[in-house]
């Protein structure tokens, strides 16, 4: 059979339809999670790490779009999108090797061989275009998308990794980096950071929650210093953790009192969220206090609140967010999982009364209602569970208070 030419009338025809059908919004999202399935299946080292798994769905979606919008039309040119570019950096910033980087792409290019391969079936074109040609057309863009955005993203890896290893900031990494993993703060290392180690210490994580926010790179540090100024506490020490992400330290002579509401409103309003590990204080407490609030920025990248404190969201981190632990809020939680905003009231109270030691006066005072109320609405709780609270209280109080921090909806996330 004689081929087409890639620029024949019937191939451009035909792939105006792809391009528009492969852009609807669902099916972009089906690409991109069964792309980042395959890539997170194969690269532990980003799955086990919320912000890269992150910034990967954030690179995936932008690479899909803009091959099909570019690099599909008949002027070929690669528009290397930012995501894919921070998602780069962040991995050398890691300081994993280009090995991981270079994996994404091998993985990504199999199984966008696989998809295209599945929507070029002899039913799926139009009469008279053999399915050779039409696979071939997609493909060797594919491959050429692929190619030229590896190239140009290893020089962006290169130069991200070399200005890490290099001068004042790389000394600085090496610093932290150690002392995170368990060295002892010296007085070298205070001179150098100027860090005062034997004060209270206080960590926090200032993320990015979407991936609109990308170019918010550059103001991290001044909104670092922005947050820690709104609540009170002094000049923070902070080192770039990847693209979209920041860790920050502060050193007080006494713990201080994190009240986060003044936060929230400025994080909710960029997009951001900001968590705090609890104030330590003794050698551990610079590396304890930073693995609080990166336990504390991991609730949160499911959980709605912009700002959260490892003291009020221990027990949830410690719980995790398996199904496993989805599977026994639904068992011990069953009879008030109802929709109605009736069963939200009897939610908030039960784990009210549990947190105050099973007090109705001291619940009644906390959520501003006589006690009476508290013990009706304990009486409807109890009848509902089939038990009394104080059976379960320990188990009960876990789930009320996983359910509290990520909201019902979480329960059907798989």
């Amino acid at each position: 059979m004689a081929s087409r030419r890639d620029d024949a009338p019937t191939v451009k025809v035909w792939l105006q339809g792809f391009v528009e059908a492969a852009l609807h919004p669902d099916e972009v999202d089906q690409f991109v999670r069964s792309v980042d399935d395959e890539i997170l299946g194969a690269i532990p080292e980003i799955a086990g790490d919320p912000t890269l798994v992150e910034e990967l769905h954030a690179s995936t979606r932008a690479h899909w779009r803009n091959f099909l919008v570019v690099g599909l039309s008949e002027e070929y040119r690669l528009a290397l999108p930012p995501a894919a570019v921070a998602l780069s950096l962040s991995i050398a910033r890691r300081h994993l090797d280009i090995g991981v980087l270079l994996k994404v792409y091998r993985v990504a290019n199999k199984s966008t061989f696989r998809y295209l391969t599945e929507h070029t079936q002899p039913e799926m074109l139009p009469p008279g275009l053999p399915r050779d040609e039409a696979l071939l057309t997609l493909w060797q863009r594919a491959e050429l998308w692929i190619d030229d955005s590896v190239e140009s993203l290893i020089i962006h890896f290169t130069e991200e990794r070399s200005a890490l290893t290099e001068g004042t900031q790389a000394r600085r990494g090496e610093l932290i980096g150690s002392l995170i993993a368990g060295a002892r703060p010296s007085a070298l290392a205070e001179r150098i950071l100027g860090h005062r180690f034997g004060l209270w210490q206080t960590a926090f994580v200032l993320s990015a929650t979407s991936p609109s926010q990308q170019e918010i790179e550059a103001p991290f540090y001044d909104l670092a210093v922005r947050v820690c100024t709104l609540l009170g506490l002094p000049q923070p020490l902070t080192t770039l953790a990847a693209s979209r992400e920041i860790w920050g330290w502060v050193a007080t002579p006494e713990p201080p009192v994190l009240a986060l509401e003044p936060a929230a409103e400025l994080m909710t309003s960029l997009e951001l969220h900001l968590a705090f590990g609890r104030p330590c204080q003794g050698a551990e407490a610079f590396r304890l206090s930073h693995l609080q609030a990166i336990a504390a920025q991991r609730v949160g990248v499911h959980a709605p609140a912009a700002c959260h404190a490892y003291g009020e969201v221990e027990l949830v981190s410690l719980v995790g967010d398996s199904e496993l632990t989805r599977e026994m809020i639904r068992r011990e939680l069953g009879p008030l999982l109802g929709p109605v905003r009736g069963y939200d009231v009897l939610r908030r109270t039960a784990l009210v009364y549990l947190q105050a030691g099973q007090s109705f006066d001291l619940a009644a005072e906390r959520l501003f209602v006589h006690p009476n109320t508290v013990r009706y609405r304990i009486g409807r709780i109890e009848e509902q569970l089939g038990c009394r609270i104080a059976q379960r209280a320990a188990v009960l109080e876990t789930a009320l208070s996983w359910l509290d921090v990520y909201g019902s909806d979480a329960l059907g996330r798989p």
